[in-house]
């Protein structure tokens, strides 16, 4: 298999048709009201057939709450939950989610500590490693710390999506550097946040996937 490729922070059906037929292997929304790119549930619940069934949708979550992953997972049929976090107190028990994969975006700094691990009981089964901005979440435009997150990977064993200022300019040379299992993408296939640039989106998986 070659590297897995999400495209992020997708805000309105048009964008989201265009990018599923470039065939990415994941479609991610951002469930984070503080985003510039956050969409209601509701919203991302109707546009349901516009998405094939080989395509995971993703939902970002920042240190939610269970209840709010559990409605959001069902009313938009997510196949896997994506968590940031900002502190090193929240916790979530897995069980609670029944057939959703649960990855965990730690702070950058923080991610080659085990314990950060143990946020989501059981375990994660992909780590994010994503540039650090203390007022947002991801979607930043700026490149992750490379050291960081090969730390992470190493240390944590765990399959690594590697986020932060990727473009279709720089992505197969940081995936030559890192080899991680995956690469996330928002702000650098985008026009403006919120609205992609197709176009991009589709260099982008070109050159990830070369």
């Amino acid at each position: 298999m070659g590297v897995f490729v999400k495209i992020c922070g997708i805000c309105s059906r048009g964008d989201l048709e265009q990018i599923c037929a470039l065939g990415p292997d994941a479609v991610g929304f951002i469930f984070w009201p503080e985003s510039k790119r956050y969409i209601r549930p509701l919203q991302v619940a109707g546009w349901l057939n516009s998405i094939p069934e080989q395509i995971k949708k993703v939902g970002v979550f920042v240190e939610p709450a269970a209840a709010e992953v559990e409605s959001t997972a069902a009313a938009c049929q997510l196949d896997i939950v994506q968590i940031h976090l900002t502190s090193n107190h929240w916790k979530i028990d897995r069980p609670l989610f029944q057939g959703l994969e649960v990855w965990l975006s730690p702070r950058i700094g923080d991610g080659v500590n085990p314990k950060v691990l143990s946020a989501v009981s059981p375990e994660p089964s992909v780590l994010l490693a994503d540039s650090f901005d203390s007022g947002t979440v991801g979607g930043t435009g700026k490149t992750v710390n490379r050291e960081q997150a090969l730390a992470m990977k190493n240390k944590l064993g765990k399959p690594l999506m590697l986020a932060g200022g990727l473009t279709p300019d720089n992505v197969r040379e940081a995936i030559s550097v890192l080899h991680p299992w995956g690469v996330d993408v928002s702000s650098g296939v985008e026009i403006e946040p919120g609205i992609k640039d197709i176009h991009k989106a589709a260099r982008f998986i070109s050159a990830a996937r070369a």
